[in-house]
């Protein structure tokens, strides 16, 4: 899932860029050709929210919060399991082993279930973020296409200006454009399991990155 979403985020990244870029090279032509700039804007945002995937994700992603409690709320119980056993067996260890268990799991009781529900909502997090910034992918083409069309000079995201025309806007331009396109994306199903081993493996590379 990590790379899948570094390489989303590396894509959407270019894209914007790419049309920054555009935008401000059409605008220096622009104005060395003494030509007024030409404005659009647009409310990512709401691509996000109001597009015909973007509908659909917090349904998703609260399937996806459900299935993550239910683990989490496994792993209570298997470790409850664990305690009462051990609490049934105690006496029938030696002092060093008793001690060095009743250790191990009062750290997991204490520390290792509330860390394992953070680490799971973080990587819920970037899984609806992930989903999210799938549909800002897909939208960049269509807004390259109405750049293109309209031979706009600059292209602003609505929560950055303080105020512009309603002409400028090609939100529902791009929405309309985009549920044509794109019908749904997916929250990607994660485990326990799953992140605790992408955070095992990351871990040599962290280890040499900060040597």
């Amino acid at each position: 899932m990590k790379k899948q979403i570094l390489a989303i985020a590396g894509a959407l990244t270019l894209s914007i860029t790419g049309l920054s870029v555009g935008s401000m090279m059409s605008s220096a032509e622009a104005q060395s050709a003494g030509e007024a700039p030409i404005i659009l804007t647009i409310n990512r945002a709401q691509l996000i929210e109001q597009s015909k995937a973007g509908k659909e994700i917090p349904e998703k992603a609260g399937k996806v919060r459900e299935n993550i409690q239910k683990e989490l709320e496994g792993e209570a119980t298997k470790l409850g399991k664990e305690i009462e056993d051990f609490q049934k067996n105690s006496s029938l260890m030696s002092d060093e082993v008793r001690q060095q268990k009743q250790q191990e799991l009062m750290g997991r009781q204490q520390y290792g279930l509330p860390q394992q529900a953070q680490i799971m909502e973080r990587a819920f997090g970037v899984a609806v973020q992930q989903a999210q910034a799938k549909i800002l992918v897909e939208a960049q083409p269509i807004i390259a296409d109405i750049i293109k069309n309209r031979k706009a000079t600059i292209v602003f995201d609505t929560a950055d200006v303080l105020y512009a025309t309603t002409d400028t806007d090609i939100t529902q331009e791009v929405l309309s454009a985009l549920d044509r396109k794109l019908d749904e994306v997916d929250v990607e199903q994660i485990t326990l399991a799953q992140v605790m081993k992408q955070i095992e493996d990351a871990q040599p590379a962290q280890q040499a990155a900060n040597n």
